[in-house]
């Protein structure tokens, strides 16, 4: 409503939450700072008898014109009965504690406390007093950071039980509203500063940009509505793709790859952290290279025939054994023990073997496969292979080469663990007795054949 008058605005607002069906029995919780937006809010709210309380957050960081916001709010609410609700909170604290700006500190102190009564009181919905003009802040923001078509939607009308019934309205019916019905409230003094990159756009570009177009908040408010429809559109398909084409397992996360499905693996990776040009630039690269990873933090994404892996970071498998017994480590259990040979053996199992006592060559490791590996894989009359070799004719995905384990002794490999045993533990019907191996994977790699 960006071209109506002051007294449509209680109707626009009046609009809005009957859409959303918000009766005057909803228990509202109303974000009041004392300032003019929030104000007009809260009194347009009381004026149409809606069951509104009232939370005011002091951010202690204007000295005593941060208490006399807090006062005259408390004050405006006690001469209406309206319940009201205060927290006093060191805003600076928080920034230095968790090295974030102050808008974004403040930001999170008010939601928190925010969810926190709502919980407490059970109110239905928290009414904020955001604008049209600071939607079209928040895009002009966003679009400067690189953002998406997410970002580039503005503040969003509803989040969960937050509801913005100003949305609509602009930043001068808010004040011509205030002025009409001489509704009283706070001049913040940081408003009128170019601290912060929002009041620079507000004090210098919205202005040139209404001089260059004289129709900039019905043509933003259109935009804004159009690129939300699409947002709806796209996060439907989105969701839809995720829940098909994101599959955990053992040690991380599948991602299938289709044709045309970039900009979905992108908004997901994003999610779990990764930039979206580093994502981008590793997933759009041409030639596709399956040896190259992409690290980011302590996350590790991958190419496979399937898509991308993603797995945490982990450090190398290196455990060591001393004697017969049964162990647990992060990843795995493993144990060994003595056994006769002339038991009902099963050599079907892949994650159990049976090994000749000569072998046992203490202290065994357990281990990553490293450079240079080789060892004589049982059934190829003790021929050598590497094991970067035996790893292709596996057919394994770089990050299930690198979750492959080794068991060697002193002198050898003598199990790739769940695939091949090395010639030189092999037993023999001569052998009365044996030592068996098992092991027991908390990470799956690719399914082991049987020898």
């Amino acid at each position: 409503m960006s071209n109506s008058s002051s007294k449509s605005l209680p109707d626009s607002v009046k609009s809005f939450l009957f859409k959303r069906g918000i009766t005057e029995k909803t228990s509202m919780l109303v974000g009041v700072s004392g300032g003019v937006d929030s104000m007009v809010l809260l009194n347009v709210l009381f004026e149409m008898a809606y069951t509104i309380s009232v939370g005011h957050v002091n951010f202690n960081l204007r000295g005593d014109e941060s208490d006399e916001d807090a006062l005259f709010v408390r004050e405006w609410c006690k001469q209406r009965n309206i319940p009201f609700y205060i927290l006093n909170k060191i805003t600076k604290t928080l920034e230095s504690e968790l090295r974030i700006n102050t808008q974004t500190a403040a930001r999170k102190i008010r939601y928190n406390w925010w969810d926190r009564l709502a919980i407490k009181h059970k109110f239905e919905n928290i009414c904020t007093a955001h604008h049209l003009d600071d939607s079209i802040e928040t895009m002009l923001i966003n679009q400067f950071r690189g953002s998406g078509i997410k970002g580039l939607r503005g503040i969003p009308q509803n989040r969960g039980i937050y509801l913005r019934p100003l949305l609509e309205c602009t930043k001068a019916d808010i004040e011509d509203y205030a002025k009409t019905y001489e509704v009283p409230f706070r001049m913040d003094s940081s408003n009128l500063k170019d601290d912060y990159q929002r009041n620079r756009i507000r004090h210098h570009l919205i202005p040139l940009l209404k001089e260059l177009y004289p129709g900039l908040h019905s043509s933003m408010s259109k935009t804004i509505s159009r690129v939300n429809t699409e947002w709806e559109t796209f996060d439907v398909s989105y969701n839809t793709w995720v829940s098909t084409n994101i599959i955990s397992v053992h040690g991380g996360i599948k991602i299938k790859s289709q044709e045309g499905t970039n900009a979905f693996i992108l908004r997901w990776l994003e999610l779990k952290g990764f930039p979206w040009l580093l994502a981008s630039d590793y997933i759009q690269a041409p030639g596709h290279d399956t040896g190259i990873n992409l690290e980011h933090e302590a996350q590790r994404l991958s190419r496979t025939d399937f898509g991308f892996f993603l797995e945490d970071i982990t450090s190398p498998t290196l455990f060591r054994i001393e004697k017969p017994g049964r162990y647990v480590y992060e990843e795995f259990e493993l144990a060994i023990e003595p056994v006769p040979n002339d038991q009902d053996i099963n050599f079907d199992d892949p994650w159990t073997e049976y090994v000749h006592p000569s072998a046992l060559n203490w202290p065994l490791l357990v281990r990553n496969v490293a450079p240079g590996d080789v060892f004589q894989p049982f059934g190829m009359d003790g021929k050598r292979k590497k094991m970067q070799d035996f790893m292709v004719d596996l057919k394994l995905e770089m990050y299930q080469k690198r979750k492959l384990l080794i068991l060697e002794n002193q002198e050898h490999i003598m199990w790739v663990i769940g695939h091949r045993l090395d010639e030189r533990s092999r037993i023999s019907k001569e052998d009365q007795q044996v030592f068996r191996i098992q092991f027991r994977s908390k990470r799956a790699t690719k399914k082991p054949q049987k020898r």
